[in-house]
């Protein structure tokens, strides 16, 4: 048999050999359930690139010494088979796509708190608030006062009254104008928080407005007492 006949009969078996070697690998890699090849330490001894390597490099070597004279023989097999090997290298070579990066979702924007548009009404118990007979405010009222204040502050278009109220122990024009002190140094307080006062109005009811008995100690005690509430 002729070296030409020889060589491109090796070289068309080598190359069948090698396209069904990366075949194997590409289907290997579809049965792997993620439609990605798998990595090469996975792959049958046949489907390492050295393997198919040296497949094409023997391929491409063939091929050039079947096809080429006798003076050129060993130049043109050599770099067939140096050609033959790359190619066989990377059709088996791992081609296992880069995963796509997963964008990570934006942070949705917290929605803003709605205005508060009528302040609810707080009440004072004097007893905590004032001292006997006293229009100077406690420490232990300080804390409500400040929550007031905070809601004052974060909703500008609110305005409220800030009502005094007694019990009937005294005169009524003692009473009225002891409520009425109260009720004033609850709006220095607030003003002195950062408050407009225009924002802000007084007014002292003294014993007319009961909101219990004044025949007990206990509906006393709730009687005398200081409201902060809407101002329309």
């Amino acid at each position: 048999m002729k070296k030409s006949t020889t060589g491109l009969l090796l070289g068309s078996a080598l190359v069948i050999g090698l396209s069904g070697c990366a075949t194997d690998f590409q289907r290997g890699g579809e049965r792997s359930g993620s439609g990605a090849t798998t990595a090469s330490s996975d792959r049958a001894w046949y489907q390492q690139p050295v393997v198919c390597g040296i497949a094409g490099g023997l391929i491409g070597g063939s091929i050039a010494y079947a096809t080429s004279g006798s003076s050129d023989e060993e130049e043109n097999t050599a770099l067939g088979a140096t050609a033959g090997a790359a190619v066989g290298g990377l059709l088996c070579a791992d081609r296992t796509p880069e995963p796509e990066p997963v964008a990570e979702p934006e942070p949705m924007p917290e929605p803003e708190p709605a205005p508060v548009t009528e302040f609810e009404t707080v009440t004072l118990d004097s007893e905590v608030t004032f001292a006997f007979d006293s229009a100077e405010i406690r420490p232990q009222a300080h804390r409500t006062l400040d929550e007031v204040a905070t809601t004052l502050r974060e909703n500008p278009d609110l305005r409220v009254r800030i009502e005094g109220h007694t019990d009937s122990v005294g005169s009524a024009q003692y009473n009225q104008d002891l409520s009425q002190r109260r009720a004033d140094s609850v709006k220095e307080y607030l003003v002195s928080r950062g408050i407009d006062e225009r924002r802000m109005t007084t007014r002292g009811f003294g014993e007319e407005n009961p909101v219990a008995t004044n025949e007990t100690d206990a509906g006393r005690q709730q009687n005398r007492r200081v409201e902060i509430i809407n101002w329309d």
